[in-house]
């Protein structure tokens, strides 16, 4: 498995490290990104885990291991491929990537080189269950944002449906009230663009 699609987008360990260090809104998006993305992948078995990988298009499948095989794109690959990049980067690292991007367009390419993100936890029976989200579901709720249209063709609004895994929610609006806060006015920090966001975090 690879994940050199991502490549591209990704800063070096070390100047995310010092963003980390010294960028206080870095800081909050990343805790806001962590606290919703479950378990990291490179803290647990993968090959122990049971998925369930969501389509927009084609619903959901359960009871998926690493291996087995859903379409993405129209295209067949294993599960394993789908989530190489969340398997494989640094969880700070690809979060940052997500971080310093700086308009919808580049959200949308950085969403179809990781191609999918997944979810990790434990249920109650103590197996290890992931969550995939295919990023060809996600791009259309963010395009609806894009156009300033906020309801998605399910009625569903899209702050609402638009996943927080890797802080993507986070992202995705940071932009849309980025666009209509003139840069010179006050305030205008992630830190206050993200109030309302961290407040939904925390009903």
């Amino acid at each position: 498995m690879t994940a050199i699609a991502i490549a591209p987008f990704l800063a070096a360990p070390e100047e995310v490290a010092q963003t980390l260090q010294v960028d206080a809104d870095f800081k909050v998006f990343l805790a806001l990104a962590v606290k919703s993305s479950g378990t990291a992948p490179a803290d647990v078995n993968l090959l122990a885990a049971r998925f369930r990988v969501v389509n927009g298009r084609q619903g959901a499948r359960d009871d998926l291991a690493l291996h087995d095989t859903v379409s993405a794109w129209g295209q067949p690959v294993s599960v394993g491929e789908l989530i190489a990049a969340c398997q494989i980067v640094d969880r700070t690292r690809l979060i940052h990537s997500l971080w310093r991007l700086e308009t919808f367009e580049e959200v949308k390419l950085w969403l179809k080189a990781v191609r999918a993100v997944v979810r990790l936890g434990y249920e109650l029976d103590g197996e290890l269950r992931g969550q995939v989200l295919l990023a060809e579901t996600i791009i259309p709720m963010v395009e609806t944002v894009e156009r300033k249209d906020y309801v998605l063709p399910n009625g569903d609004m899209a702050s609402d449906a638009i996943t927080r895994n890797l802080g993507i929610r986070a992202k995705v609006f940071a932009l849309d009230r980025d666009r209509r806060t003139p840069r010179s006015a006050s305030g205008n920090s992630i830190m206050d663009r993200l109030s309302r966001t961290l407040s939904k975090g925390n009903r």
